[in-house]
């Protein structure tokens, strides 16, 4: 009976990095940045509205104060649609909290 023996070159596998990926990585993390600070400040113009309109939307002033506060990297939106989501499904319960 014969055996091989395989051999990886982990050296190939894991090589190091070109300077163009490297730099496309970085690209990639600034605009995701600037589009989350983006956001940001769109959704800190809701502020402008009267609740009325926020109403509209299916927001109160408290979830755009929420969305605003969190945490940078945390996507702004998604607390917004979540809010505007459960608040629809209140009102289509009979549960009406404005």
């Amino acid at each position: 009976m014969r055996t091989t023996d395989h051999v990886l070159d982990l050296d190939l596998v894991a090589g190091k990095q070109s300077s163009a990926s490297r730099a496309a990585g970085v690209v990639g993390v600034m605009t995701a940045a600037w589009r989350l600070f983006r956001n940001r400040c769109e959704i800190a113009r809701l502020n402008e509205l009267d609740d009325r309109h926020l109403l509209d939307m299916g927001l109160r002033r408290e979830d755009v104060r929420e969305a605003i506060t969190s945490p940078f990297f945390d996507n702004p939106g998604s607390y917004l649609t979540r809010a505007s989501r459960n608040r629809v499904s209140l009102f289509y319960k009979g549960i009406r909290h404005d």
